[in-house]
């Protein structure tokens, strides 16, 4: 008979909060997997954030309501304020302002020598009559599908680990995000520009397939391809300048560039690269677009990072100064007249 049986005293075993936080975020991967298999990638700003932070919740199970509260205070602000980013840049193109579509498409003619870079990228790699899965899409077409829709997920996913991880370097990165943001709609709204695919589908340009979606396609999932267009038909589709895809991307080459190795630099800033040259191909930027993503996301790194050295320089000098401490008294060594 045990102790506990003997003297009649029950013992109550401690909740092992960190098994069943392991067991509620394998179910989370398991549902995310359904969701994504059955109904797509939740590119949609809202629901991906959602996701995020029901992710981020599983951490807060059995540490109390300040964690939950802490959660709550960081996030529900940055999610705010990108919705409200969404809801003003599907306004942007109903101001009144002048569309730029012919202007836009014979300044790329005339960087490029009279060609236009997506025109030849699509005549040079594929047929220019129609992409389908079974008639001539290849299979990198999955990796241009894969980049281009890593711009929905790469930046939350980077903000949730630097929340669990760095608080202070998380504000640093969501400023950033915000402040790319911010400029992307005041551009969108003062110069309104159309794609690629949008002026060809004008007859401004010849004909030009959108293919960031084809991917889908080849691999099988036609659903999430789905619902990534639908996704694209409810922003403002003459919001080409800047190429916000390129932006974030370069923002986080910038945002880790000092702190990784040489060899991680390289391959990090491949992605930037790939990036601009992806969006190029599938039609849905042109390169001075994504040009000008890159110098969004220059200006922004740059203010963020001056405002940041200005605060800490603040900080330090409202700082009291640290007491000095004493000194102690040298020992002076005897000298041969002194000992005479």
């Amino acid at each position: 008979m045990s102790a506990e049986a003997s003297t009649g005293i029950l013992v109550v075993q401690p909740v092992n909060w960190s098994r069943i936080r392991s067991w509620l975020a394998a179910a989370y991967g398991v549902v995310l997997g359904i969701f994504i298999l059955n109904v797509g990638l939740p590119t949609e700003r809202l629901a991906l954030f959602c996701w995020v932070l029901i992710g981020l919740s599983i951490g807060c199970v059995g540490r109390g309501w300040r964690a939950v509260a802490g959660l709550l205070l960081d996030w529900l602000p940055f999610v705010g304020i990108l919705v409200l980013y969404d809801l003003t840049r599907g306004l942007a193109d109903s101001l009144g302002m002048t569309v730029h579509v012919n202007d836009l498409a014979a300044l790329e003619s005339a960087m490029f020598g009279g060609t236009l870079p997506t025109v030849w990228l699509q005549d040079q790699l594929g047929p220019s009559g129609g992409w389908v899965a079974g008639e001539g899409a290849a299979w990198w077409h999955v990796l241009v599908t894969a980049v281009y829709v890593s711009h929905f997920f790469v930046t939350p996913i980077i903000a949730a680990v630097l929340w669990l991880r760095d608080r202070r370097r998380w504000i640093g990165f969501t400023a950033r995000f915000i402040g790319v943001a911010l400029l992307g709609v005041a551009t969108y709204v003062l110069v309104p520009a159309a794609p690629p695919w949008y002026a060809a589908n004008r007859g401004v340009i010849p004909e030009v397939d959108r293919l960031s979606g084809l991917g889908w396609e080849v691999i099988g999932l036609d659903r999430a391809g789905a619902l990534l267009d639908q996704g694209q038909a409810k922003v403002n589709l003459v919001a080409a300048i800047p190429s916000l895809h390129t932006a974030y991307a370069v923002l986080v080459l910038l945002f880790f560039w000092p702190v990784l190795a040489r060899t991680l630099r390289v391959i990090l800033a491949c992605y930037p690269l790939l990036m601009g040259l992806i969006l190029v191909y599938s039609g849905e930027h042109y390169v001075v677009d994504v040009l000008l993503g890159w110098a969004c996301a220059a200006i922004v790194a740059i203010g963020v990072t001056m405002a940041e050295r200005a605060w800490r320089s603040r900080r330090d000098r409202a700082l009291p100064p640290k007491p000095r401490e004493p000194r102690e008294p040298r020992e002076v060594e005897p000298t041969l007249a002194g000992a005479v």
